[in-house]
């Protein structure tokens, strides 16, 4: 039979026309927001803290000073169990300071370097383009041992413990200083119109100019330089019946003579609201802690700067001053009669004040001296001609008592000026 070729155009068109293959089933999948880039991963486990709110940065320093800290670390959440106790402690290891810069560009980087605060920056790094951490590296906090069967306390939920922080400060920025200019046409601005963006501080903590003064003998960071920028954690599970591992013993052997404690061996600590203080000594000796006792660095006329925190041997009751760039030096001071933990507190004076001071004062006795010579001279003058006479000891006990103003208020200028220091044993 003959088959009509309009019959097979019209099959042909409603089988080309038809509805296209549906498409495989697929099993659905559950991907909560953020789940699928909070893992605990290799990557995460140090992460960076420093968009941590004050508050919680607080208390994660001071859980550092009381022992070991556990954790509850699950995806995007870390919370400090402060209630859980583990057996152990963190011994600090100063660094060579170090700039670290750390800069954001995509929410992979976000997550990997900001898990627990990455959610709530993925809008702010969407609008900056790009989140920037610069941070200054003192050194680092490491836990002296890991005993996860010793645990106490409120340690419902505990995931990790704390194995080391790094310890310094640290700017947190979104945005980057930059001006642009041009014929580029961006959301509607015209050839040679100019596009300026101002980075914003999120967030900073320490002070880089008191980290300046970090050094290789440190006990702990510098005042004002201790902020914590990252955490290293590790699993409690694989902590389990894992041994300590070997750490730099916590004094050295001496290689001469020991110095013991008692009246002269002190540790200075400086408080002053200037960080670029100076603590000089005129044949004092640095010491640092060893075995039995303390090994002499040797004399040094610079001891140490900033908040200090340095042993010394001073008693043979070798002076001691503070000095500034910004300050006069302060009064020579001892220690051989303190003993232990000794607080400098710095109050600094005012080298304009000094320098008005010690100028008053000089005219001051210039004028005692031309005001006691005139009188002097009106009293021989007065036996023959005691009209000049009379004159010359008026204006001689005139000029004597300008002096001897000037001199007052030059010992007034220059107690105004000077540097106080207060000493506090304990």
């Amino acid at each position: 039979m003959r088959l009509n070729p309009w019959f097979c155009a019209v099959a042909l068109v409603s089988v080309g026309c038809g509805g296209s293959v549906a498409p495989e089933p697929k099993a659905p999948t559950f991907q909560p927001e953020g789940q699928t880039k909070c893992g605990v991963r290799k990557s995460t486990d140090r992460p960076l803290i420093i968009e941590w709110p004050s508050s919680d940065r607080a208390a994660l320093e001071a859980a550092v000073k009381r022992g070991l800290v556990v954790v509850r670390y699950e995806g995007c959440e870390m919370e400090v169990l402060s209630q859980c106790r583990v057996d152990g402690a963190y011994r600090y290891t100063p660094t060579t300071r170090k700039l670290e810069q750390v800069t954001i560009r995509d929410n992979d980087e976000l997550y990997a370097q900001l898990p627990v605060g990455a959610a709530s920056l993925e809008g702010r790094l969407q609008k900056a383009g790009e989140l920037d951490v610069a941070m200054h590296v003192v050194g680092r906090y490491d836990a002296a041992s890991t005993e996860a069967k010793n645990m106490s306390g409120a340690c419902s939920g505990a995931t990790h413990v704390v194995t080391g922080l790094t310890a310094g400060a640290f700017e947190f920025s979104a945005g980057a200083e930059s001006e642009a200019g041009g014929g580029v046409n961006v959301l509607g601005t015209g050839a040679g119109a100019r596009q300026s963006r101002a980075k914003e501080i999120l967030n900073r903590d320490g002070d880089p100019h008191s980290c300046e003064t970090s050094s290789a003998e440190d006990q702990g960071p510098p005042d004002g330089c201790g902020a914590l920028l990252r955490v290293e954690v590790s699993p409690l599970s694989s902590l389990a019946g894992m041994a300590p591992g070997p750490l730099a013993p916590a004094v050295e052997e001496a290689r001469g003579p020991l110095v013991t404690d008692g009246p002269g061996v002190v540790r200075v600590h400086i408080e002053s609201p200037d960080s670029n203080v100076q603590l000089r000594g005129y044949g004092v000796q640095k010491l640092r802690p060893v075995q039995g006792g303390y090994e002499s660095l040797g004399a040094s006329t610079i001891l140490c700067s900033g908040s200090c925190d340095t042993y010394l041997d001073a008693r043979l009751g070798q002076p001691l001053a503070v000095s500034g760039e910004a300050f006069p030096d302060s009064a020579p001071f001892q220690l051989y009669d303190k003993q232990g933990d000794v607080d400098v507190k710095v109050t600094p004076g005012n080298s304009t004040y000094q320098v008005l001071g010690v100028t008053t004062l000089s005219l001051g006795v210039l004028a005692v001296i031309g005001g006691g010579s005139t009188l002097l001279t009106g009293a021989l003058v007065s036996s023959g001609d005691s009209s000049t006479g009379s004159d010359l000891k008026k204006w001689g006990l005139i000029t004597t008592g300008a002096g001897a103003g000037l001199i007052g208020l030059g010992i007034v200028f220059n107690s105004a000026g000077s540097t106080d220091v207060a000493l506090t044993a304990h």
